[in-house]
């Protein structure tokens, strides 16, 4: 039975929230989730995981835990442990009075996009749709957690603490609903994507399951019981309003007073629409690793993923960040952190470790030198500090291999792929040989569809999975019948890898097999004692395809 069908779009919009009195307003809890942040050795509420924005604390593989809730008015709630004993106290990790205003518009992707990440003039209540309005008094609020706890409850919501061993892990990707009507084309960050309606302006109607499924499949998701959630990014989606050649491409989405009203720009009522309220439900349902995505790069998304999901201390700076804002210079033997590239961050889980490593800025089609050396000096540093024969996936918005839909061109990030196959550092580089070992598995978004590579030469290169498929429009069918289902195999072709500054520098290596598909879903990877089996499923509640994923020898295969 398909699950998208008797979703009403009351429920899809209004998502059962909580409210309670305190303070001015009365505080109204949109949604709550337990979050991975950087490693800590005594972490406090202002000053955990890296400690300053500009270092890397990779030695530590214990990441913090972190309790954070979006409200929309009132005083911060607290947080109860297994159902006993004080609770703690949240504090406020930002109040959105203070961005009212501050976007230069003359710096970020989308000149148009509302100044403010919160209109000053709202006052409290809903908009016609059922959305919570985000006034001044709204804020994220968030708590460390003790390792050692099963449970914690916030406002009468309980939340699930990490397992030390996670033996289900929900990989999701790319949930937003898209808004980019009025535009003339997507960003030139991307170009794996070749889908014609994002070039020529696409429009999903956010408020239509059937066009903009999250909310469907968060719930579906939830259902699955997982232990760990890991977004592989792109959670924001709304770069314009919704009218195209002057007409509203759904009647009533202009107006906040309409059930049909669809907030856009990188703002709080944006956020609240695209990530906090369809995802109530999964938000609670496990621990979540965030990555972030292009769609949350400075000038983009940038204010609300520093806000209220980037997993280290608020940095006003880094939250108005201008676009480009990257320090183009390179350190002698660490990398330059900036807004533009946090540091990788390591999460256990269970015969693997998870590196959430942010790919937000590097461009596909070019290779950014320095970012390259970035990214070298950071993940060597990670792996270096991973215990002897262990193994990690890469979690990253962006592939460093991958398919462009519909012609299965060669693809993938270029500054990802220099970074992994020439050492642009020198001889202390993890990546003098290759791709090393202890990377088993590349796990990424961006390509909105089901992807996976697997290679002959796997002492070289790891193996690919591509999980970009969660609610936001479907890139163009790879198949050559035209259909979205149909399994396309890529098996002893060769593929393209850019291994040199310059982009016409490549050589080749030949793809043991692959495929690509175009639907809706996610991935449910299950651990087994040597490594995962990962099911993907559809929005027809039925199961797409099946991958066994070994760590070592590293290998991925797949099949209907």
């Amino acid at each position: 039975m398909r699950i998208l069908s008797g979703v009403a779009a009351a429920a899809f919009v209004t998502g059962g929230l909580l409210a309670q009195t305190g303070g001015a307003q009365a505080q109204t809890v949109v949604a709550s989730w337990i979050q991975y942040g950087p490693a800590s050795s005594n972490p406090t509420p202002t000053n955990y995981g890296d400690l300053k924005p500009t270092a890397g604390n990779p030695a530590s593989l214990v990441p913090t835990i972190l309790a954070r809730s979006v409200i929309t008015g009132g005083s911060c709630p607290s947080v109860t442990l297994d159902h006993a004993g004080a609770p703690i106290a949240m504090n406020a990790r930002f109040d959105a009075s203070t961005l009212t205003s501050g976007l230069d518009k003359t710096f970020s992707i989308y000149t148009d996009y509302p100044t403010g990440f919160v209109d000053a003039t709202a006052t409290a209540g809903t908009f016609a749709n059922g959305f919570p309005k985000a006034t001044t008094a709204s804020t994220v609020c968030e708590a460390i957690i003790p390792a050692g706890h099963t449970v914690a409850t916030i406002n009468g919501t309980d939340l699930k603490l990490p397992v030390a061993n996670p033996k289900r892990i929900l990989v999701i990707g790319d949930t937003g609903c898209r808004l980019n009507s009025s535009k003339g084309g997507a960003p030139s960050q991307s170009v794996l994507s070749t889908d014609a309606s994002v070039t020529a302006g696409a429009q999903q109607n956010c408020n239509d399951p059937a066009s903009f499924p999250f909310k469907a499949l968060a719930d579906y998701e939830a259902q699955f019981k997982p232990d760990l959630i890991l977004h592989v990014g792109d959670y924001f989606y709304r770069d314009s309003n919704c009218v195209k050649s002057g007409v509203e491409t759904a009647a009533g989405c202009t107006n906040p007073a309409s059930a049909a009203y669809m907030p856009w720009g990188d703002t709080f009522d944006s956020w609240n629409a695209d990530v906090f309220i369809p995802g109530k439900n999964l938000l609670a349902a496990a621990p979540w690793v965030m990555v972030r995505g292009n769609h949350e790069s400075c000038g983009r998304g940038a204010r609300g993923w520093f806000a209220m999901m980037d997993p280290r201390p608020y940095f006003e700076p880094w939250v108005k960040c201008r676009k480009n804002a990257g320090n183009a210079a390179v350190g002698a033997s660490a990398s330059t952190y900036s807004a533009d590239f946090a540091p990788t961050y390591v999460v256990p889980a269970g015969n693997a470790f998870i590196l959430a490593h942010d790919s937000s800025f590097a461009n596909d089609g070019t290779v950014d030198v320095n970012m390259a050396k970035n990214f070298d000096f950071d993940l060597t540093a990670v792996l270096n500090a991973l215990p002897a024969n262990a193994y990690s996936i890469y979690a990253t918005h962006k592939p460093v291999y991958g398919y462009v839909a519909p012609t299965l061109n060669d693809a993938g990030d270029f500054t990802e792929q220099y970074t992994m196959s020439g050492a642009p550092t020198g001889v202390a580089s993890a990546f003098t040989g290759g791709v090393p070992a202890k990377l088993a598995l590349m796990l990424s978004g961006h390509v909105h569809q089901f992807e996976y590579l697997n290679f002959q030469d796997y002492t070289h290169f790891a193996p690919q999975m591509v999980v970009g498929v969660g609610g936001d429009n479907l890139d163009p069918t790879a198949n050559p019948n035209g259909t979205t289902a149909t399994y396309k195999p890529a098996n002893g072709s060769s593929f393209t890898v850019h291994n040199n500054a310059t982009t016409s520098t490549t050589t080749t290596t030949t793809v043991q097999s692959g495929y690509a598909q175009a639907l809706f879903g996610f991935a449910v990877l299950d651990a087994t004692p040597t490594g995962f089996v990962a099911n993907v499923y559809n929005t027809t509640a039925t199961k797409a395809g099946r991958c066994t994923i070994t760590l070592n020898p590293r290998n991925i295969a797949c099949w209907q």
